[in-house]
């Protein structure tokens, strides 16, 4: 069946730990898109979580052999039980090929991951609140032969942007594959502090995916489906039909809900998969801020220019900087590019003859826009 393709891997790995789960979980679920194109270099939804209590997943983003998401957890040693993941399995353990942490932010952890398949995670204690969106992106980029995926996260109440992480593997041939799969999971039905008896509700809305050749799409069709494997009847126990996802039209939004006492709608007709309307409002692009410069400096010493800058954290986050070094008559005569979006800093090697120079900074964000210029003055004096 097509519309199963985009989750198998999901699914198989969901399987592997619901057989280690004890009974009387609430059962897992899916809310899956289908694109019209094969790749995207970026995948992002929103999700606004209204029930939730701890061993909770709310996988927004699904891509090449990683997921990013919000979770509750009663793990204490983040600091904050309600905390963001990214993550990226190994494309082959054994046989070295292996997937890797570029950057995680300060208040990011990040540690190796097994059970499900092995690879690499990061959680940051993000502190996400009920009731509120939250704007979950994936982006991804290629370099020295590396697939890099970065996680970003907007708070669309506060406008704040935040960078939790960027994670790479050998280039798979693909950047984050065609559709995308949200999955809520409750991954320990064991502990009656958190079983399946607790009911967990989320909305999802504006699923976008930006194909490879930087072309917006929204999904063609949407759908639901609920696990029902023979491991999955055994760990859900009386949970098991404990389930529904619906649009609604006031949220503009899908919904998904299990556990406790939900049960599907009589939509569902006794399946366990059903297809969803489009959404009302979603437009035929996003709606999106451009990345802002909010300062830069510039300084020549023994042969560097050293760049530093500051960009606007309620803009659109940074993926690439361009640095032009302009003489008094314009002309360009050092130029640096650079996909690094954590970089605030440069230095940009060049045996410059005394005098007054511009340091140009362009910045293109992650939904490829670029920001207005900024350009500062140094000058160069090589007595020392």
């Amino acid at each position: 069946m097509k519309f199963l393709k985009p989750i198998l891997l999901f699914n198989l790995l969901c399987m592997i730990s619901s057989c280690m789960a004890q009974e009387n979980a609430a059962p897992s679920i899916h809310l899956y898109y289908f694109f019209p194109s094969a790749d995207a270099i970026l995948k992002m939804q929103k999700v606004k979580i209204v029930q939730s209590v701890n061993t909770s997943y709310f996988e927004i983003n699904s891509f090449t052999l990683g997921y990013a998401g919000l979770q509750q957890t009663p793990d204490k040693s983040f600091g904050n039980p309600n905390i963001l993941i990214s993550s990226l399995w190994d494309p082959n353990t054994n046989g070295g090929i292996r997937s890797s942490v570029d950057y995680n932010h300060s208040t990011t952890f990040k540690s190796r991951f097994g059970g499900e398949g092995d690879g690499w995670k990061t959680i940051n204690p993000y502190a996400w609140q009920l009731n509120t969106w939250y704007n979950i992106v994936n982006r991804a980029w290629k370099l020295g032969g590396r697939l890099y995926v970065g996680t970003f996260i907007n708070n669309t109440s506060t406008g704040k942007w935040f960078h939790s992480a960027t994670l790479s593997m050998p280039d798979p041939g693909k950047y984050l594959g065609e559709n995308n799969d949200a999955f809520l999971e409750n991954w320990n039905g064991g502990d009656k502090s958190y079983n399946g008896s607790f009911i967990r509700k989320a909305f999802f809305k504006d699923c976008w995916n930006m194909n490879i050749n930087g072309t917006w799409e929204k999904n063609t069709t949407a759908g639901f489906s609920a696990n029902d494997s023979q491991a999955d009847i055994k760990r859900n126990g009386i949970y098991h039909n404990s389930f529904n996802a619906y649009y609604d039209i006031l949220e503009d939004a899908y919904c998904m809900q299990h556990g406790g006492n939900t049960t599907p709608s009589a939509a569902f007709n006794g399946a366990r998969t059903i297809m969803l309307p489009a959404q009302n409002n979603q437009g035929n692009i996003p709606t999106l801020s451009v990345a802002k410069i909010i300062s830069v400096n510039a300084s020549y010493k023994k042969g560097k220019v050293n760049v530093n800058w500051q960009v606007d954290e309620f803009k659109s986050p940074q993926l690439t900087i361009k640095i032009e070094i302009l003489d008094t008559s314009g002309k360009i005569i050092e130029m640096q590019e650079s996909t690094i979006p954590e970089m605030r800093n440069c230095a940009i090697h060049s045996n410059l003859s005394n005098g007054n120079y511009d340091a140009r900074l362009t910045v293109t964000d992650i939904f490829d826009q670029k920001s207005q210029p900024m350009s500062v003055s140094f000058a160069v004096s090589n007595y020392y």
